[in-house]
């Protein structure tokens, strides 16, 4: 019997390295594995491409489950690191068993043995019922399926505990795993209105909408409908069309592919999964209501909202209603809680947020469109309320 050399390396499974572009280094063979996640995955992939340009050493390689069933790829595949969607436990237990650098990317199964980057959840909700308060609700419902996942109990606990927090009411709105149409038309005619309604995710949005029209139940008038996911073509395909959170899955696959990199350089991996924040609300249709009984004050809001693109005044603001300025001051704080100066600014600044978020207009731009008369005023706005630059912000939100 021949004795085995303890030092000889085992066989490659076929994966080859060899030099990089730069210097001799070498390639690093990165896999996706990444699922369709309801029309989500395709701004996750935009996201790690867009991390992965700036790495010439990476090569990727991408699969699904036309070529093979993940979970044996995962457990077999010879490469330097993988980004994935964890979305059973037979994939999860595959990607725990390796020792390469394993970044999860789906937040159905979040267990700590695989490091995960993932949206914020709660943050969601928050900013779901920000966005309601804002315009006047005090009546508020969540719609979510009784599956038990992480993100939608998540959802709705940042959701109930911003509206605590403003005295509101919120009802709970579940339906089963498959339920549909019928258990909808049952339960919302019975809510009260005007309504503000949460869905966990755009399908659910989509789904209460059509469930108001054949009940006859008016949206935006009567019931306003939020989405979470802004699923665009989704969206704009409701009707009417539906508003919704944008969760930022661009980012979270960016976030993803920059910890696999730490990963690989040998840095620590993170004690919890990394959250991303939500953008913004892609206002539509479903949410253009003010719930505030006063068509004054409603027509002073929907004003600076339509006009936050140009430098507005506050005797603009009050020659659009039937009011004085004093009167319309008055009845204006004591409903929203704001001046109409602080009004008008908040509008361009949240503009000023988006169109940094969402474009790549340079700094004098987004002013431009924001209303603001120069980039100064938009950078000392930033500073005061931030404590950070537009570019700064810029960076901390796209990376």
């Amino acid at each position: 019997m021949i004795a085995q050399n303890p030092a000889r390396k085992p066989r490659s499974s076929g994966v080859r390295k060899k030099p990089g572009p730069r210097g001799g280094r070498e390639v690093r063979n990165i896999g996706l594995m990444v699922e369709p996640l309801s029309g989500y995955g395709a701004k996750i992939l935009d996201g790690i491409s867009r991390y992965a340009q700036q790495k010439a050493d990476w090569r990727i390689a991408y699969f699904d489950r036309e070529r093979r069933e993940l979970a044996d790829l995962v457990r077999s595949w010879e490469g330097d690191g993988i980004i994935c969607t964890v979305v059973d436990p037979r994939f999860h237990e595959a990607a725990v068993s390796r020792r390469l650098p394993i970044v999860n990317v789906a937040g159905l199964l979040d267990e700590m043995e695989v490091p995960s980057v993932l949206s914020d959840d709660r943050a969601i909700g928050r900013m779901a019922a920000e966005h309601f308060i804002e315009k006047g609700f005090s009546e508020f419902a969540y719609l979510s399926r009784r599956d038990g996942t992480n993100y939608s109990k998540d959802r709705g606990e940042g959701f109930r505990d911003r509206i605590a927090e403003a005295g509101g009411r919120l009802h709970a709105v579940t339906i089963s795993a498959t339920g549909g149409d019928d258990e909808l038309l049952a339960k919302l005619p019975k809510l009260p209105r005007p309504l503000a309604l949460l869905a966990s995710l755009d399908r659910l949005g989509a789904m209460a909408l059509e469930a108001c029209w054949k009940a006859g139940i008016d949206v935006p008038g009567e019931v306003a409908v939020l989405g979470a996911g802004n699923h665009q073509q989704l969206c704009e395909l409701s009707s009417p069309t539906l508003s919704s959170v944008e969760v930022d899955m661009t980012r979270r696959g960016y976030e993803a592919a920059a910890l696999l990199d730490d990963l690989l350089a040998g840095k620590r991996r993170p004690k919890r999964p990394l959250r991303i924040p939500p953008a913004h609300v892609a206002e539509r249709t479903s949410t253009d209501v003010f719930a505030f009984d006063d068509p004054d004050v409603v027509a002073a809001l929907r004003f600076i909202r339509d006009h936050a693109d140009r430098t507005i005044k506050v005797r603009d603001v009050v020659e659009a209603t039937n009011l004085s300025r004093r009167s319309l001051e008055g009845r204006f704080n004591t409903l929203v809680g704001r001046t109409l100066h602080e009004e008008i600014w908040r509008a361009h600044f949240d503009l000023a947020q988006r169109l940094l978020s969402s474009s790549d207009l340079s700094l004098q731009e987004v002013a431009e469109r924001s209303g603001f008369r120069s980039a100064s005023a938009l950078v000392n706005l930033f500073r005061q309320r931030l404590g950070m630059t537009p570019k700064e912000f810029r960076v901390s939100n796209r990376r």
